[in-house]
């Protein structure tokens, strides 16, 4: 999920993307103390987290893939099949639930609500994934050739859309777009999410049109001479 964001000293680089003369580095991501007991944040959120890595981010010799070609309408994907539909959605979930939680303040959009809060909560912890259309997760490539800061993380945003209420990440070239509300649910989570015959479809956009979405996430946009830039 990280992979290639950290430089050769293995640090993190934060950048201010309001003043872009600000950076500081950190060794970790961002994690809080004392959010979690020891049991819930090892056991339960750390067997999900090894799941993803193992069959989602880094080896997927037990999964089959399958580039699907777009048209004129629909975009590109990248199909990922025989995936664990309890594991891999919970792993998502644990990630917008923590994010929840956090007392950093990178995480201040991400604000639930005490009920979808404690249903979140309720279902990590009895291994209880839902419905395919219940806080439904969608991810989005972002290809471009390097003139875009995708290789990032991004803060999170909350987006409201005619009375629904989504959340956006970015992390590492990839979108997650997170559904909450069931009012005017957005179109896009129609499509792509993880479904209970372990398949999910990953949207790849590139060229103009990725790099407009990926400005419209972040707010602003932005131009890099190179993503091959690192921390030294």
């Amino acid at each position: 999920m990280y992979k290639g964001l950290y430089g050769i000293t293995h640090r993190l680089a934060n950048v201010n993307i309001q003043d872009l003369t600000k950076v500081t580095y950190q060794q970790t991501g961002f994690k809080d103390r004392d959010i979690l007991c020891a049991d819930c944040d090892n056991a339960v959120i750390g067997t999900l987290e090894r799941y993803a890595c193992n069959h989602l981010y880094n080896s997927h010799d037990s999964i089959e893939t399958e580039i699907m070609a777009g048209d004129a309408i629909h975009v590109s994907c990248l199909r990922y099949k025989n995936l664990d539909y309890t594991n891999l959605k919970l792993f998502f979930l644990s990630i917008l639930w923590k994010s929840h939680l956090s007392k950093n303040p990178f995480f201040n959009e991400i604000n639930l609500g005490t009920c979808y809060a404690e249903r979140l909560r309720k279902m990590i912890l009895n291994r209880d994934a839902g419905a395919e259309d219940e806080f439904e997760v969608i991810l989005v490539k972002i290809e471009n050739n390097g003139t875009k800061p995708t290789q990032s993380i991004v803060q999170p945003r909350r987006i409201k859309d005619n009375g629904n209420t989504s959340y956006g990440y970015h992390i590492n070239e990839i979108l997650y777009h997170f559904n909450v509300s069931n009012y005017n649910k957005m179109s896009m989570f129609n499509k792509g999410i993880i479904k209970k015959d372990g398949i999910i479809d990953i949207a790849i956009i590139g060229d103009d049109f990725g790099d407009g979405y990926f400005d419209s996430f972040v707010g602003q946009s932005l131009f890099l001479n190179s993503n091959n830039n690192r921390d030294k």
